[in-house]
């Protein structure tokens, strides 16, 4: 999306430590994932990601500018050492290669993902819901996402619905022949389920780092003796991103920490990373790809130094033996009857019934209370009995 009155918004201050709540934050592990609670920090973010709250030291005396000396520096940093040495973009073709490297490294990068009709039509749906977005927080000042910064949202974090089900060119992404014998693959089953559809996009000016962090949608396995945690499983999570330009080193390339899918060790803060972490990005990689993640793999946003709005959609998907509270309703039956067996089979635990209403369909709002404002209306809108049944299945 090309606007004029899209990113660089410099009287958005950077959200280093000076400017954020919750600066005493010092550790990006969260192992309640889904079950932690609000607390006192009010961002626009999820509760799993409430760790990330501290934001980016190293840009708290910037100006949000494209030419700010601070941004003009790290940009040329990017340009010159970002992106992890010697990517492999497999081909989609090659599953057993795609299967290998999922999980040696916990993430793979897979070329020409969509056609170029499918590609047009995601980013024309982005677009649409990039535009909604800009048009209810015009400076990106709101933002969202993991850690709530400015210039940054989450595609199903904004959908009153919590999901982009309501899309028909994010249901279009459920079922590909070329991510589908992957993931069969990596599950070593086609009884996986798929249970979300949103993804992130970051705007030109999002000038912070976004602290490394799990997508832990569950609470940590009761052990007492501590033998097993969840990064002793075999996969429980797969998340597909598919960006929508090409990721470049400055315009905001997701890094991915290779290995740490297993790793019991702590996630660092922010600023205790060592340089190497910030720079382990995937790039270059071309639009159209897909981009598939073990969710236990530290990742996190990077900044966005170019005048390009970067998007990445995905889908989530859960293994044939997990599951946890992030199912949840959000798919109309109208929608789901449109989609391929395969696809109708794996969503049957996020769809509604026929006569059951999407509470928020089509309705992407930054803000929370905005968010909260629309459902109680609708809720309110339907007949006692509908609206005990969608909170018994909520």
């Amino acid at each position: 999306m090309q606007r004029d009155d899209i990113g660089w918004h410099a009287e958005v201050p950077p959200n280093g430590f000076i400017n954020r709540a919750g600066a005493e934050t010092r550790s990006n592990d969260n192992p309640l994932g889904l079950a932690t609670p609000d607390g006192d920090v009010e961002l626009e973010t999820t509760p799993e990601h409430r760790n990330l709250a501290a934001g980016d030291p190293r840009c708290a005396s910037w100006t949000r500018r494209y030419d700010d000396p601070g941004v003009s520096a790290l940009r040329a940093r990017l340009q010159d050492r970002n992106g992890i040495p010697g990517l492999e973009v497999v081909d989609a073709a090659d599953v057993e290669r795609a299967t290998t490297l999922f999980h040696r490294d916990g993430f793979v990068a897979v070329a020409d993902a969509l056609d170029s009709d499918t590609l047009e039509r995601l980013r024309s749906a982005a677009d649409e819901v990039i535009g909604a977005l800009v048009d209810a927080d015009p400076d990106a000042r709101v933002g969202g996402g993991a850690g709530g910064l400015p210039h940054r949202y989450s595609f199903g974090g904004t959908s009153v619905s919590r999901h982009m089900f309501h899309r028909p060119e994010w249901c279009e992404l459920i079922d590909l022949p070329t991510t589908t014998p992957i993931l069969t693959s990596i599950f070593g089953s086609s009884d996986y389920l798929v249970y979300g559809a949103g993804g992130d996009l970051a705007l030109p000016g999002a000038i912070e780092y976004q602290g490394l962090h799990s997508d832990n949608v569950w609470t940590e396995l009761h052990d007492p003796v501590g033998g097993v945690t969840m990064r002793d499983l075999p996969v429980p999570v797969v998340h597909i991103n598919f960006p929508l330009v090409d990721l470049t080193p400055e315009n905001g390339p997701i890094r991915q920490i290779p290995g740490t899918q297993r790793s019991r060790a702590p996630i660092p803060a922010l600023i205790d990373e060592p340089e190497w972490m910030r720079l382990s990005t995937l790039c270059p990689v071309p639009a159209g790809s897909a981009i598939i993640r073990d969710a236990r793999c530290w990742h996190g946003g990077t900044p966005n130094l170019s005048r390009q709005v970067r998007a990445m959609p995905n889908v989530e998907y859960m293994a044939p033996w997990f599951r946890s509270e992030a199912l949840v309703r959000a798919m109309t039956h109208q929608a789901w009857t449109t989609l391929s067996p395969h696809a109708q089979r794996i969503s049957r635990h996020v769809v509604l019934a026929p006569d059951e209403p999407l509470i928020g369909d089509g309705i992407n709002l930054p803000r929370r209370a905005d968010r909260e404002r629309v459902r109680v209306a609708q809720l309110a809108a339907l007949d006692p009995e509908m609206v005990e049944r969608l909170e018994r299945r909520s």
